[in-house]
């Protein structure tokens, strides 16, 4: 790596994987319940089970929350530390982008990372504290690490370090999410054998490879010990994390996470999130994938060359495998496909030829335009019920009045376009705060609160409660994901309660319980309007915002 492309890469990763993360506080739901988990490790010294409000909470593995105790053990108790992971899954995205890239002969490698940093979607899911950007960026960078050591073994150079660090990547994708790392990974290596067949030491370099056992040691020996110890001391974690959160999540729609409720639209439904995540780069990729199938027919310049071939098509694979085995399965959300991005913008700057860059950015201009055209047509439909109008307008025209420019006959160059880019997407950041409103976090109610105080959740859980009052809290009618870990409390109805009239009862039991601390609920604004006048004249409220209300029991 030169100079030139490790300073390229960092300033990337400041700009647009690091700083937007400081600037807001958690969002409600997966952020509050993905800062809360770890903000319990770190409160009770258990860094072996995860909790969430004081219940078991095995739905995923423990990597991601270790990582966000560790920045807020460094850092202090805030959303920015809690992100921690998501800075270091920007970082592995954008160095697989590059490194595929590189490996993959593309004249600029530069241009993958910016690709996949700048797309609609990779940046969104990059902003949000879930496990979807970690887990990809594990993955991806599995990938580009297993592409490499297999070329060094086919050109007789040493691999060892590469192979391990494969294994590596692979286990820390394994510990964020579980079992998804294994279908992935393994139906991507089985089916890149079939570019391999031809070349009989470039099978056995795969093989090799994917088979080394000192990587499976070491593999074996990062993910097993979690595992045993969690299930030693919980003997009911083996059946819901691998039944019910892996078998019953891909072949059932248990979670109500469908793409839709048409059959053949269901089945389609990533193809559209790609569409749209994939602008401005979206004509770039499908010249990328076109090209990408006339290389691997062996009517490109170097269709006879097998390692490149068996580039090509792993790179190739590590976009279509994923897209197929998330489409026919019967949990859908779009972050899902966020492991695709990496090998498309690969793909993407890898094939563009000589002379095609103005033809590209040109292609880029109009996408921009039509970027820009959804977000002020999203002002125009929603300005009564959108926040933030003044920001939406403002990054509608920006987009668009950025397409312009880079048609305009002399165009943009690469440099400025990487910096008007990044502009346009640092104003989606603010945009986005100020469109989701006060409501989508809780931060701002629950800080004003002075002092220690008892806290109920009414009609809903409140992922980010917790976290905002450094306590447990009561939850009064919305237990929903957290019915497991009740179920196993032996005081469950002390924390529990799905009556929603029983909130004033408990709230009177929790204030006999010690009178010197203030009880107070955090409901949702449509839950406050239903209570009965005489339940209410027991409240004093206290603060509010447009989704929520927090009230003291007089």
């Amino acid at each position: 790596m030169s100079r030139r492309e490790r300073n390229t890469l960092l300033l990337l990763w400041l700009f647009l994987g690091l700083l937007p993360l400081l600037v807001r506080p958690l969002w409600e739901p997966d952020e509050g319940r993905y800062a809360e988990i770890p903000r319990e490790m770190l409160a009770t010294g258990d860094w072996l089970t995860p909790h969430l409000n004081g219940v078991l909470y095995f739905e995923k593995p423990p990597l991601q929350y270790w990582l966000s105790a560790i920045g807020m053990k460094l850092f202090g108790l805030n959303g920015a530390a809690a992100r921690l992971p998501l800075a270091l899954a920007s970082g592995l995205m954008i160095w697989a982008a590059w490194r595929l890239a590189r490996r993959l002969g593309a004249r600029n490698p530069l241009w993958a990372p910016f690709m996949a940093a700048t797309g609609l979607l990779a940046f969104l899911v990059g902003q949000l504290l879930t496990l979807d950007a970690l887990f990809s960026a594990f993955l991806v960078a599995a990938i580009a690490a297993f592409v490499e050591a297999v070329a060094r073994r086919r050109e007789g150079r040493p691999a060892l370090g590469w192979t391990l660090l494969t294994f590596v990547l692979l286990a820390g994708a394994m510990l964020t999410k579980g079992l998804a790392e294994v279908i992935l990974t393994g139906g991507i290596l089985l089916f890149s054998l079939a570019f391999a067949w031809k070349d009989a030491a470039l099978r056995r370099a795969v093989l090799r490879t994917a088979l080394d056992p000192l990587g499976w040691l070491l593999y074996l020996a990062l993910v097993v010990p979690w595992f045993w110890a969690v299930n030693r001391v919980n003997p009911g974690h083996a059946d819901f994390f691998f039944i019910h959160e892996h078998f019953r999540r891909f072949l059932t729609h248990e979670h109500a996470r469908q793409g839709s409720n048409n059959w053949l639209l269901d089945k389609l439904y990533f193809l559209g999130v790609l569409a749209l995540g994939l602008l401005p780069w979206l004509s770039a990729t499908v010249v990328g994938l076109r090209r990408s199938w006339t290389f691997l027919t062996g009517r490109g310049p170097q269709g006879q060359d097998h390692l490149a071939r068996w580039i090509v098509g792993t790179t190739v694979l590590a976009f279509l495998w994923p897209l197929v085995f998330f489409s026919v399965s019967g949990s859908k959300l779009p972050p899902y496909i966020l492991p695709a991005i990496v090998p498309l913008a690969a793909l993407a700057c890898t094939f563009e030829r000589d002379g095609e860059e103005r033809l590209a950015l040109r292609r880029m201009g109009w996408e921009l335009i039509l970027l820009g055209g959804l977000f002020l047509l999203a002002a125009g439909l929603f300005r009564k019920d959108l926040g933030g109008l003044g920001w939406m307008l403002a990054l509608g025209a920006g987009f668009a009045g950025l397409g312009a420019w880079a048609l305009r006959p002399r165009g943009l160059s690469g440099p400025r376009l990487m910096a008007a880019l990044g502009t346009a997407l640092w104003l989606l950041v603010l945009a986005a705060q100020a469109a989701a409103g006060p409501g989508k976090s809780v931060a701002e109610l629950v800080r004003g609160i002075p002092g220690e105080a008892r806290w109920i959740s009414y009609g809903t859980y409140f992922q980010g409660l917790p976290f905002y009052a450094r306590t447990r809290v009561v939850v009064v009618a919305g237990t929903g994901e957290l019915a497991y870990g009740r179920d196993r409390l032996a005081d469950a109805g002390r924390w529990f309660n799905e009556d929603p009239a029983s909130l004033g009862t408990l709230a009177d039991c929790l204030k006999a319980e010690d009178p010197s601390k203030p009880v107070l609920v955090l409901a949702k604004a449509a839950n406050w309007k239903q209570l009965s006048a005489d339940e209410k004249a027991r409240w004093e409220e206290v603060a509010r915002n447009p989704a929520a209300v927090v009230a003291r029991r007089r």
